[in-house]
């Protein structure tokens, strides 16, 4: 009897073997570029907005140098990309960080009444979902108009889902070229690099945890047309000024260089200039830059958002427009594209 019904199992599986197979239909959205891997990944943002240009064209507290309006287009883009941080530049110096946190309260209001964290250093805003402790800022460069440096925070992480908080260093690098503008990219990237040093080692300014992730990033001004010895500085510690700043130092916690992430448009295909302008003679560049320390970090996602090249049907479920990284569109003026990583805590 037993053996009557295993011959039947038998030739029931060899039939259902000889049934062609259907692969179920898939009713969920596809994901896109624009979808972080995990609700786990810390999504990060650097963006220079161009000065003052995501707040209304009549607030008093506008820098002087502001002459563009990208109120509207910078809210869809925060609705579209979803940040968990982001490091802004060219935030007028003499505005209130938390004027930037409040346009995250109205476009991404958090849950419980909480509100968006915010710490400027010259031109730089870091802007948070969590809390931002060990704040510090760093000027590197004073003219008659603005001055150059970056800010500095801990990203403090819940750490019922994090093993470790994130250290950010949100920069904006010297413009423009010349043997002095130069030098000037080169002490900001020697400064650095011994502050990363420091954080690293017992006593000294600061102290980290051992193995916390850190980040640099922001506007790097990284020009093809200059040796860019300041992004090589930051990636493999070798410092150029050492009797000033000290001997040269292995960024990364486990002695090696760190990683430029080097993001591509929209996730794929071979662009990465992250500042364009077709107004100009200049070359399209990647100017901005993330830079991290892959021994405890990973970036599983990122992408320069470039939306002139998006599909139609991807921007419009996007909320997205195709103008939208358009600093001017009828001079076909880019600016700078917002760059975006999204961070797996590995330590």
């Amino acid at each position: 009897m037993i053996r009557r019904a295993f011959l039947l199992l038998v030739a029931a599986l060899a039939l259902i073997g000889c049934e062609p197979r259907v692969t179920p239909t898939s009713t969920s959205t596809p994901a896109t570029f624009l979808d972080k891997p995990t609700p786990q990944h810390l999504r990060v943002m650097t963006y220079n907005v161009n000065w003052d240009s995501i707040f209304p064209a009549g607030d008093p507290n506008n820098d002087q140098l502001r002459d563009s309006d990208r109120v509207e287009p910078f809210r869809r883009i925060l609705k579209a990309v979803q940040p968990d941080v982001l490091c802004l530049q060219e935030i007028g110096q003499d505005r209130h960080p938390s004027q930037v946190g409040a346009i995250l309260d109205e476009v991404l209001p958090l849950a419980g009444g909480e509100k968006w964290r915010a710490h400027i250093g010259q031109d730089n805003v870091i802007v948070s979902r969590f809390d931002l402790t060990m704040r510090a800022d760093a000027s590197i460069h004073q003219n008659r108009t603005l001055t150059t440096g970056h800010a500095l925070a801990l990203v403090d992480l819940p750490d019922a889902e994090y093993a470790t908080d994130l250290y950010m260093v949100c920069a904006h690098f010297k413009s423009s070229g010349g043997e002095i503008n130069l030098r000037l990219r080169q002490h900001q990237a020697d400064t650095l690099v011994a502050w990363v040093r420091d954080m690293q080692a017992p006593g000294g300014k600061i102290d980290l945890a051992k193995g916390t992730p850190w980040i640099i990033l922001g506007d790097l001004n990284a020009y093809d047309t200059d040796p860019a010895r300041h992004v090589t500085t930051l990636v493999t510690g070798d410092i150029v000024n050492e009797d000033r700043y000290g001997a040269d130092a292995k960024p990364d916690w486990d002695g090696t260089d760190a990683t430029d992430a080097l993001p591509r448009h929209n996730g794929t295909g071979t662009e990465t200039y992250t500042w364009r302008n077709d107004a100009e003679g200049f070359n399209p560049g990647m100017l901005d830059r993330i830079i991290y320390a892959d021994s405890v970090m990973r970036v599983d996602n990122s992408f320069v958002l470039n939306t002139t090249t998006m599909d139609p049907g991807l921007l419009q479920a996007a909320g997205l427009q195709a103008n939208d990284v358009f600093l001017n569109p009828v001079t076909s003026y880019y600016d700078h594209l917002p760059v975006v990583v999204d961070v797996a805590i590995t330590r």
